[in-house]
């Protein structure tokens, strides 16, 4: 595929996608951090250093995985798999470590797999990209 071809429709999407999801997320951050946002009945506001640091880098790497799939950039293949691994593995550790309301827990759990379903596909789709010629630069 060369260069100034179209993107197909689900790079538009992932692109768009990621993006609002990365901006939103620095948002609520950012609300969270400063106590401008609301904490449901029965839940702790997250505190430490580690809890905005997996908040931030998460963010930056979801916004830079999505930046180079736009920019036709093959590294981000390993971003997008990098940001699946980062996010199972940061939301197995929040669920084992915080304490949630049950019925917050059961929504927590739901939304966790749902969202790991969602990365998966995007990670299987932006692999596929790769033998469909999306990349400039040929094969890496």
């Amino acid at each position: 595929m060369k260069s100034s071809e179209k993107r197909p429709v689900l790079v538009w999407l992932i692109f768009l996608l990621f993006v609002v999801t990365g901006i939103s997320g620095l948002y609520q951050l950012y609300a969270l951090y400063s106590g401008n946002i609301e904490i449901p009945a029965g839940m702790e506001k997250p505190e430490g250093m580690l809890y905005y640091f997996k908040g931030i880098f998460g963010v930056v790497l979801m916004l830079l995985a999505a930046t180079l799939l736009f920019l036709r950039k093959s590294a981000s293949r390993w971003l997008f798999l990098g940001l699946f691994i980062f996010s199972v593995v940061s939301g197995i550790f929040t669920l084992f470590t915080h304490e949630f309301p049950e019925n917050q827990l059961t929504l927590m759990k739901y939304a966790s797999v749902i969202t790991w379903i969602i990365y998966g596909l995007v990670v299987w789709y932006v692999f596929t990209l790769e033998e469909k010629g999306y990349f400039v630069g040929g094969r890496t």
